[in-house]
């Protein structure tokens, strides 16, 4: 904080996180990134988030502040050689073949849970926390998936991916039950839409 930084970069203050300390850290801009990547010394990484950009001193000399949690990240679906894994799995079990998987931010997971198994890891969820439901399809008929988050402003964002078009749907609604209504309605395969709940935005979205 003793000197200004290079002519065409950002002064980057960090709250928190690997770098909690380090407030002399620049990095390229303006502008700042909407997220930084951090590599961590026992592996992974750590994600920043922008919080805001401001100035403490002068316009040409801004700072960016960012939030040491990082964006939420939803669990990673399965992928092919997994689905198959798992399929095999089942199999020499004596069982059928998996239909639906549901993922958690904390790395569980359910193979085909039931609707009171479903409506308790919604009523679980804490902010900034994922659910996410996988159907096991064939690889040639795309990913079908739906995930739902509950935001720190306590609204659930609720986004469902579609075949092989990767086509992706997202809503945002303050009610649990009409999340949980809309939710369940996509696993029993029914005719639901995210268009269900109030509040709908642009689709095509990441």
């Amino acid at each position: 904080m003793t000197g200004r930084p290079p002519k065409g970069w950002m002064h980057a203050v960090f709250r928190g996180g690997p770098y909690g300390e380090d407030v002399g850290r620049c990095i390229p801009g303006p502008p700042a990134p909407a997220t930084l990547s951090v590599p961590l010394p026992e592996g992974g990484v750590h994600v920043y988030r922008l919080w805001t950009v401001g100035s403490w001193s002068a316009p040409d000399d801004p700072i960016a502040v960012y939030n040491p949690d990082g964006p939420p990240v939803p669990p990673t679906l399965l992928t092919a050689q997994e689905r198959q894994w798992a399929q095999e799995g089942r199999r020499r079990r004596g069982l059928g073949p998996v239909r639906l998987v549901a993922l958690t931010g904390d790395g569980q997971m359910a193979y085909d849970p039931d609707a009171p198994a479903i409506e308790a890891m919604l009523a679980g969820l804490g902010e900034r926390q994922y659910v996410v439901l996988q159907r096991l399809t064939d690889h040639d008929e795309g990913e079908f998936s739906l995930q739902v988050l509950l935001t720190e402003d306590a609204v659930y964002e609720v986004e469902h991916q579609a075949g092989t078009t990767g086509e992706r749907q997202r809503t945002r609604s303050a009610s649990q039950a009409e999340v949980r209504d809309t939710v369940l309605r996509w696993v029993a395969d029914q005719a639901s839409r995210c268009a269900d709940l109030e509040g709908p935005t642009a689709g095509g979205g990441s």
